[in-house]
Formats: structure tokens, C-alpha cells, sequence
């Protein structure tokens, strides 16, 4: 049987583009995994500028006490008021980040986090709590952002599927 040089051009050129696109894709999950960690680092450091410079300009964020932020500016003024007392001496962990493609510019990320160290409003120390950000970031001139969020406290431990064991007493990947 005689084979077309275009058919066979054609087939090869797929398999480039699905490779491409694997790579893509692989090197944009790595870029928003690294986000959360720069968002963790940022967190930690109290650097409240460059942890808003994680967020597009329209963002817009739901705390996890349930405030609307709609803009850089109201989640740069919010984080400043709440590290100067509530946050100060906090500590967030991002745990695991899950990604899932809408288009090949934006994805939704479920952000799994613990913190400890922080307060009450009043200055009343908390318990050590675990949560889920959702997040939907875009690439906007080559740098994945935040969009929209939300952050939620967790009222238990999750269990990976299958395995009866907590999230708590699992391995966290590195970074």
C-alpha cells in the first residue's frame, strides 16, 4: 500500500504539536505550582507587595472570613492591616497544589494549605488550621496571576481517595 507523503506529513506534524503541547502544559503546571510557593514565601516573609504582586489587577478575592476584595489595591491594604497584628507572627505551609487546564492561558488551582501562629481579630492566638484555596489564574504577558480566589477553612481532615489516611500525616511533596 502506497502512502502519501502529506498524510505522512500531516501525522508527524500531530505528534510534534501533541508533544509541544505536553510541554506546554508541564512547564505551565510547574509555573503555577511555583506560584502557590511564591505565595507561601511572600506569606511568610510579610512581604505584603510582593505577595501582591501574585494577583491581577482585577482580582477578585474572597478571605477565608468571607471579605470580597475586588481589586490589587483592596487585597494589598487588607493583607497590610491583618500582618500587623492577626498575621504577624503566622506561618502558612502550602501543602499540595491540584490543576486542572480550562484553556491553554487559564487553569483552576485547589490550593491545599496549613497555617499556624496566627490570631483572632483581637489578638487571641488560634489553633493550627488547614484549608483549600480555589484559585483561577491566567497568564497575562507570559506571568501566571491570580484572577479569583477563594479560601476556605477546612472543619476536617481530607483522606486522599482510597487511602484511609489524612491529609495531615501525609508526605508533602517538595518543591
Amino acid at each position: 500500500m502506497k502512502r502519501s507523503p502529506a498524510l505522512l506529513s500531516a501525522i508527524v506534524l500531530i505528534g510534534l504539536l501533541a508533544i509541544a503541547q505536553t510541554k506546554t502544559g508541564t512547564r505551565d503546571q510547574g509555573e503555577i505550582n511555583n506560584l502557590a510557593i511564591c505565595f507561601e514565601d511572600a506569606w511568610n516573609r510579610h512581604d505584603i507587595q510582593t505577595l501582591s504582586a501574585l494577583v491581577a489587577e482585577a482580582v477578585d478575592f474572597i478571605t477565608v472570613g468571607g471579605g470580597w476584595l475586588k481589586n490589587r489595591k483592596e487585597f494589598e491594604e487588607h493583607h497590610a492591616r491583618t500582618h500587623q497584628v492577626q498575621f504577624k507572627e503566622s506561618v502558612l505551609t502550602i501543602k499540595k497544589s491540584h490543576i486542572k487546564f480550562i484553556r491553554p492561558d487559564i487553569a483552576t488551582a485547589h490550593v491545599e494549605w496549613a497555617m499556624k501562629g496566627d490570631k483572632d481579630p483581637d489578638g487571641t492566638p488560634r489553633q493550627p488550621r488547614q484549608g483549600i484555596f480555589t484559585w483561577v489564574v491566567e497568564k497575562q504577558n507570559g506571568k501566571w496571576l491570580i484572577i479569583a480566589a477563594h479560601n476556605t477553612n477546612l472543619r476536617g481532615l481530607l483522606s486522599p481517595a482510597g487511602t484511609g489516611q489524612p491529609y495531615g500525616h501525609r508526605t508533602v511533596d517538595s518543591c
